[in-house]
């Protein structure tokens, strides 16, 4: 299978053989095979970006839907992101002290999402999560937390379960979970639960299970449950913020606002970026030498110069084009239901979910039903093993994504969205 992506990246495929000597399965992030590695065959070894471009070591060229985990939303090496970075690097990488960038880039990220009003900045989106969550433990002297099922909040042990149907794995921490979109089994979880719980993590539209829109009144339900009974509700919008408009998804969209948030990707401008912030009284457990208090935050690379510089000139880019987002919503609202008339025309077990501008392909071993959908419905629903075959035969075609695609960023064009298209259509007639 793949004979002809094989035959085209020779390159690729040393490196491979070269990685499995030292990585773990081959890689640094599990999900980085694509599923290529069910299929026999290799992930490409990318070397370049420009726009919503890639190209590999072997000189193929891909349209790029991954786009750096949704974090590249003005696409690859956006000139205005690059001469931020080479300024700061004339003037030196990083000095494990205070710089005046992290000032300006919380200010601009404080103006944005105003509910935010003491924020941290780390590294990466699984500490920003962890370190929310032991505030939130902190603040409510409790230790219990829930998530959603299927909810991905990074690889940390305080929120790292639950992440795959049948869901019958133990929590590595003290941790319970409800369906997303579904408020009787949130309901359920509170009559259980809720006088131990710390904190509520969801996202305000949930990523790992198909970029599901919540339903009319499921989040002021969570948030009104959750205050009534003093529990911590944490939005992680580490793929939602900045992504559907500017600022926060959960407060501009959803009119919700929590106790907390939590944010990377495209607030780092594709950088290393993790921020955890909201409600000063809470916020403020992190002061050090507070009385209370306890150490939260850490890392020899926070607040990291280049990562502050990159989000900076990103955070002003996309606030010259706040009007902009709905635009780039539509067109892929737009582009999912040609997608989707491709599947229905071909009589293909397959379905394009999404939101804004994020769009996910599930191909399925049984019928879903009418939406609207879970994320349990869908992660239930998957037929993995298609999803990797259909996954490797776009790459074979020239479109690089995961999760069956991924986002669009505000540098895809419309020969871009015509020509995936275009191998969604091909490669799904030779499935079916």
């Amino acid at each position: 299978m793949l004979d002809k992506y094989k035959s085209s990246s020779p390159k690729s495929g040393n490196l491979w053989r070269r990685a499995l000597q030292v990585f773990p399965g081959g890689v640094n992030h599990n999900i980085r095979t694509f599923g290529l590695d069910s299929c026999g065959a290799y992930p490409p070894y990318v070397s370049k970006g420009q726009g919503s471009h890639i190209w590999d070591v072997d000189g193929n060229e891909y349209v790029d839907w991954w786009m750096t985990h949704y974090a590249q939303i003005l696409g690859h090496n956006d000139p205005n992101v690059r001469k931020a970075l080479k300024d700061q690097i004339e003037r030196g990488l990083h000095f494990g002290a205070p710089n005046e960038s992290q000032v300006i880039l919380a200010e601009k990220l404080a103006e944005a999402i105003p509910f935010m009003e003491k924020m941290r900045f780390c590294s990466t989106g699984a500490e920003s999560t962890m370190y929310a969550v032991r505030l939130a433990r902190l603040f409510t002297k409790r230790r219990l937390v829930a998530k959603t099922l299927g909810g991905w909040h990074g690889g940390n042990d305080s929120l790292g379960y639950h992440l795959k149907h049948p869901f019958t794995d133990a929590p590595f921490f003290d941790g319970v979970s409800f369906n997303f979109n579904d408020i009787d089994s949130f309901d359920s979880l509170l009559a259980e639960n809720g006088n131990e719980l710390a904190a509520v993590v969801i996202e305000p539209v949930q990523g790992a299970g198909g970029a599901l829109e919540p339903e009319s009144g499921f989040l002021p339900y969570i948030r009104e449950e959750t205050e009534k009974r003093g529990i911590i509700l944490i939005y992680d919008e580490i793929i939602s913020g900045f992504r559907f408009c500017y600022g926060s998804a959960g407060d501009k969209l959803f009119s919700t606002v929590p106790d907390m948030i939590t944010l990377g990707k495209i607030a780092g401008g594709g950088m290393h970026l993790g921020v955890y912030g909201g409600r000063e009284d809470i916020m403020s457990l992190a002061t050090p030498g507070i009385e209370g208090g306890r150490w939260v935050g850490g890392g020899t690379f926070s607040s990291h110069p280049l990562a502050m510089a990159a989000g900076s000139v990103t955070l002003d880019e996309l606030r010259s084009r706040r009007d902009k987002y709905d635009s780039l919503n539509r067109k892929a609202t737009d582009f999912r239901a040609k997608v989707n008339a491709v599947f229905d025309g071909l009589r293909a077990r397959a379905i394009s979910t999404g939101y804004g501008s994020l769009t996910y392909i599930h191909w399925l071993h049984t019928d879903l039903g009418e939406p609207p959908f879970t994320g349990r419905d869908l992660s239930a629903a998957s037929d993995h093993d298609t999803m990797d075959k259909f996954q490797g035969l776009l790459m074979q075609e020239g479109i690089f994504g995961y999760h069956g695609l991924g986002a669009l960023s505000f540098s895809h064009s419309d020969d871009d969205i015509g020509s995936t298209l275009s191998a969604i259509e091909s490669v799904s007639k030779s499935m079916v």
